[in-house]
């Protein structure tokens, strides 16, 4: 949930009812006819977001079917707003991208303009939503880049409402890098203005301040300040801001069982929940669990139900996992695990634990992320000061000095660079000649499991008959490779399976998939002039991975060449 609480609103029926009473003409009756009988569907499923959303995608299709401009791009930016608000964010993403585009390269009237203007749809509206959605996927740096590029516009162009909104989202990303208490401070902000200001109206104001509210409870939530938590949510339902959409009314709801909980009222918050259940139901038909099942379990656990907390945590993880960066579930792993282990289920608190290991490190790098990215902003923001200070001609001389030896610098750098390169690749080459098949052979000087006498010799050997097999299946190269995973095929365990690995390659397991996976995709790349015109992102699904930096890291860890380098230099060969 703590996703949604970071974005901004724009009434998809104010706009709509904006549109209606637009100036201009449609092309013909039958068009218009068929616009607003779509128009009277979304407003009959208006309290169902996920329903709403076909109708909308009808209204999009219509538009473009009939090439009217204006309200393609009025449809993309709502299309891409109520995904949003049922969390499917590389939708949305997509349908603001193509809105961009639209706004940028189209030559529309000034009439047009001027209507979206007033309809609140303009680029800092697409690139703040952009920077919620890429924070809602965990892709942080793209986040705060967007969040950066939309403030700088709402100070050139003076944009009250998003001067207010914006501390608010970029709070967002202080909590989640674990910065509570600066978080709070980017909220206060942001609800100060969004109180001040006269030029925001009512219904942004309303909305904003109803998620900044929940946003500030969760901090203190965090701070273990569970008085201050209720004090700011009782603020909130004084306002009626609890009712200003369907959204709102679940966080609010949320907010208040999870104080009960807190309280130990055990009884009320099992009420508070059911409604939460039907409330939540009504707005997203098809994933509502997925907006409160962490802080149900969270009740199940404290009245020791952990059959229930379990199913409840399950059930929720299904649905938010195709909606997010799996690293963003960390936590919910670990919880899982620590539920089946009190239920007594040890092999599914294992399992659980383990995602939660392999993702942790994920997790930390998108923190370090946004707090690299607070701290570059803040290097910048201090050089464009000392800059504006000094615009003697001394100063010009010595930067233009300076960014000479950069360049020479830099092009030393890429001289020896590809020099290096091409060194690499004849390596590589000559590799692949004298070794045909395994060419990666890595050995790790650390291993995890290095005492394999408890192993008898026959088991010994039935592992590596099965990881032989495994190898000429090309098992590594499904994503869902794991030790667990790998262990259930050839019937044994995650133990057994590292010691005979460690002890009979000399690697670590995570070693020995990688060099699985970079010395297939060597070999492939190298035969398959097809399989080289994949993209970098497409080759590193194919062989496994489910992220492209990984792919690239490991690949170039093991060959000295970036992928791209590497099929670039075997296609100057051919």
């Amino acid at each position: 949930m703590k996703e949604i609480l970071k974005k901004i609103v724009l009434s998809f029926f104010l706009i709509l009812i904006v549109a209606n009473s637009f100036a201009q003409q449609f092309k013909d009756s039958v068009y218009k006819k068929e616009f607003l009988k779509l128009v009277d569907s979304v407003n009959k499923y208006q309290d169902n977001t996920r329903e709403s959303l076909q109708y909308i995608k009808g209204l999009l299709d219509l538009s473009e079917k009939n090439k009217d401009t204006l309200r393609i791009i009025l449809m993309l930016h709502n299309y891409a707003r109520q995904s949003q608000f049922v969390n499917e964010n590389y939708q949305s993403i997509k349908s603001f991208q193509r809105e961009i585009e639209l706004l940028n390269n189209n030559s529309l009237s000034e009439e047009e303009k001027a209507f979206l203007n007033r309809a609140g749809i303009a680029p800092i509206e697409v690139y703040a939503q952009q920077g919620n959605n890429y924070a809602a996927i965990g892709e942080t740096k793209i986040a705060l880049d967007y969040f950066y590029k939309s403030t700088d516009i709402a100070k050139e162009e003076n944009l009250p409402f998003y001067k207010a909104v914006l501390p608010v989202l970029i709070g967002g990303m202080k909590y989640e890098a674990g910065e509570y208490k600066e978080a709070l401070k980017y909220y206060k902000k942001g609800y100060s203005l969004l109180q001040s200001t006269q030029e925001i109206d009512e219904l942004n104001r309303k909305f904003n301040s109803s998620l900044t509210i929940i946003s500030m409870s969760n901090v203190y939530f965090k701070l273990n300040e569970i008085d201050s938590a209720k004090y700011i949510l009782n603020l909130g339902f004084k306002q009626k801001l609890d009712t200003i959409s369907g959204i709102t009314k679940i966080n609010f709801q949320t907010q208040k069982a999870k104080i009960l909980v807190e309280e130990g009222k055990f009884n009320e918050a099992l009420k508070q929940f059911e409604y939460i259940k039907k409330v939540s139901k009504e707005y997203d038909s098809k994933s509502g669990v997925s907006y409160y099942y962490n802080d149900l379990a969270t009740y199940y656990s404290k009245i020791e139900n952990y059959e229930e907390a379990a199913k409840i945590m399950e059930k929720g993880i299904l649905a938010a996992k195709n909606k997010t960066k799996e690293f963003n579930l960390v936590d919910d792993y670990k919880k899982l695990a620590k539920i089946y282990k009190k239920a007594g289920d040890i092999e599914k608190s294992n399992e659980y634990f383990e995602k939660y290991v392999l993702n942790q490190k994920g997790l930390e790098k998108s923190k370090n992320n946004i707090i690299d990215s607070f701290h570059n902003k803040e290097v910048l923001d201090l050089e464009l000061e000392k800059k504006a200070q000094k615009k003697t001609t001394l100063y010009l001389l010595l930067g233009c000095g300076f960014l000479i030896s950069i360049l020479a610098f830099y092009t030393f750098s890429i001289s020896v660079k590809r020099k290096k390169e091409t060194l690499n690749f004849k390596q590589l080459l000559a590799k692949i000649e004298s070794a045909k098949e395994e060419v990666i052979d890595t050995k790790d000087t650390i291993l995890e499991e290095k005492i394999t006498t408890d192993i008898a010799k026959e088991t010994f050997e039935e592992i590596l008959i099965g990881l032989k097999k495994i190898e000429q299946q090309h098992y590594y190269l499904k994503q869902e490779c794991s030790s667990y995973n790998m262990a259930k095929k050839i019937n044994t365990n995650t133990t057994y399976l590292s010691k005979v690995i460690n002890a009979h390659y000399q690697k670590n397991f995570n070693t020995y998939i990688n060099d699985l996976r970079i010395n297939y995709s060597v070999l492939k790349l190298k035969e398959d002039t097809r399989f080289r015109s994949y993209s970098i992102q497409s080759i590193s699904e194919e062989i496994g991975y489910k992220s492209t930096d990984s792919f690239t890291k490991y690949f170039k860890r093991r060959t000295g060449l970036l992928p791209s380098v590497y099929i670039k230099k075997l296609n100057s060969l051919s």
